[in-house]
């Protein structure tokens, strides 16, 4: 359904009052929607939820849609980025029409004076475009997943078939269908969904990066234990081989672009999870461009993959890597103290400004790079990130 022009008109004139408000409208959606249906919290990270990343993000998403009201094809990235995490969850249609009249309720608060009836009456038809939109577009997603061989829809058991310490933080889960059929492929730094029935929480969802490349029989993820994470500990203290896990088939929009630039891969801490599928994926398509595995980390004792990289860039002329750890001294020659800085990627890269870097890891760690790699002159599009969680600017 195309928006009228009186639609656009009155969107443009209040979309400021909106965005000025933007904190009060964080405030408010979450609280009004949970209020009404509290079993919806189960899709949602309670800590994403508590440090207001999530809810920011969906308040941003709103802004971003209605300042971008007359070129809707500016925001594409942003559709394609909620369409994949909510493919991601198995979101499906019924499930606009609870969120969308808790959204207009919030919108209506913020505006005011402002929300007469022809106003609210417009911000109705522009949120349900923008939700059209959404739908469309994960809608697509579900069928190109279920074309491929071994491609599903929604939560299917999975076996865990091994259970490997990759440092004293992270542990890898290799998950098997349970009724052996090929798993869906995917592209190296997608993740999957996994949904838990906690004993005392019921049941819950997170998102992991797949962390080896596609290979039709398993999937591989990675964990870092937090120290209050729910799930992290759950999966790292309970779970064990033979169990069964319900998985989402892969979803994501962070992976390797095909060109021919050098790819500059960094990644901080757990960071190291998709890059570690891009890299092996890359090796198993022997791609001849120049690959730089950069990753920072406290100290060798919480190093993940640390002989799997070596052994990888080893193999190729043109793959190198350089580690970091902030906490102790190094003491070999592929090792630096201290944390990854732009002035080590500038001589890691040879000042080579026409790469592609890739950005995983801490927020702050990614932020100042980015600003850094900006000032420096490297182009935006040449900057790809995967933030985990909800989808944050790391521009500014």
């Amino acid at each position: 359904m195309n928006l009228t022009d009186k639609t656009r008109e009155i969107i443009r004139a209040t979309a400021p009052v909106v965005e000025e408000k933007a904190e009060e409208l964080t405030k408010l959606i979450y609280p009004i929607m949970f209020s009404r249906y509290p079993a919806l919290k189960m899709f949602f990270n309670q800590t994403h939820l508590r440090d207001k990343t999530q809810p920011r993000a969906f308040t941003a998403s709103i802004i971003d849609y209605a300042n971008s009201i007359d070129n809707l094809d500016a925001i594409k990235p942003l559709i394609n980025e909620i369409a994949e995490k909510h493919a991601s969850l198995n979101i499906k249609p019924v499930q606009y029409s609870i969120v969308i009249p808790c959204m207009l309720e919030a919108i209506g608060n913020v505006l005011g004076e402002a929300g007469t009836p022809e106003v609210k009456s417009a911000w109705e038809e522009a949120i349900v475009n923008f939700s059209n939109i959404i739908i469309e577009s994960e809608s697509k997603k579900y069928e190109d997943t279920l074309s491929k061989e071994g491609g599903w829809k929604g939560y299917k058991n999975f076996t865990v078939t091994q259970k490997e310490n990759e440092s004293i933080l992270i542990t890898s889960f290799y998950l098997e269908p349970a009724d052996d059929k090929p798993v869906a492929t995917y592209k190296a730094g997608q993740y999957i969904s996994i949904m838990l029935d906690l004993p005392q929480s019921g049941v819950v969802f997170r998102n992991y990066s797949l962390s080896d490349s596609p290979n039709g029989k398993y999937y591989r993820i990675s964990v870092k234990r937090e120290e209050s994470g729910l799930v992290s500990n759950y999966l790292h203290n309970t779970l064990c081989h033979g169990d069964k896990i319900k998985i989402n088939p892969p979803y994501g929009s962070f992976s390797l672009k095909e060109s021919d630039k050098p790819a500059v891969l960094i990644s901080g801490g757990v960071g190291i999870t998709p890059m570690m599928s891009i890299l092996r994926n890359a090796a198993e398509q022997r791609l001849t461009r120049e690959i730089c595995f950069v990753h920072g980390t406290q100290d060798v004792s919480t190093h993940a993959f640390k002989d799997d990289v070596a052994t990888l860039t080893s193999d190729f002329k043109n793959f190198t890597h350089k580690f970091f750890y902030s906490r102790h001294s190094a003491n070999s020659s592929d090792t630096k103290a201290g944390r990854v800085t732009m002035d080590s990627i500038k001589q890691i890269v040879g000042y080579e400004k026409d790469a592609e870097f890739y950005l995983c890891g801490p927020t702050s760690m990614m932020k100042d790079l980015y600003r850094e790699l900006i000032n420096w002159g490297v182009t935006p599009d040449n900057i790809i990130y995967e933030y985990f969680g909800p989808k944050r600017d790391i521009t500014g």
